[in-house]
């Protein structure tokens, strides 16, 4: 009986380039100062996740609705420093999203081993002065 119930896999050829995973989002270019940033999040945050391969289909759109709020919160962060007006309305609903998306996979804000002060640490201490 559970012979009968198992699903064939289908082709590639069959399948979305997203699922096949040359493409994260359909659609896109991918070239983009934006796009770039957005794989790379999708690509450290599954890394965090114990890598992309053992990731289940609904992870990995976790992953991508959490990677697309991180570039969103990021661009109006950006707007911010560049004195622009901003609703700081949608940029909390922003990060308050992405949090509750990043506690759904289970990544916890942890402390890290204490090393030498990173390019962001020196920016800050020299911005602090």
């Amino acid at each position: 009986m559970l012979e009968s119930l198992t699903i064939a896999e289908r082709s590639p050829r069959l399948r979305s380039r997203v699922t096949n995973g040359s493409k994260l989002v359909a659609g896109v270019d991918g070239r983009s100062a934006d796009s770039r940033r957005y794989k790379d999040l999708c690509m450290s945050l599954a890394d965090d996740l114990g890598g992309a391969a053992v990731l289940t289909e609904a992870q990995r759109a976790l992953v991508r609705q959490a990677a697309a709020m991180i570039v969103q919160s990021e661009k109006l962060q950006s707007a911010v420093l560049r004195g622009e007006i901003v609703d700081c309305e949608q940029l909390t609903r922003l990060a308050n999203a992405a949090t509750r998306i990043l506690t759904r996979l289970g990544i916890k804000r942890e402390a890290r081993a204490l090393g030498p002060p990173s390019r962001l640490d020196a920016m800050l201490d020299g911005a602090a002065r």
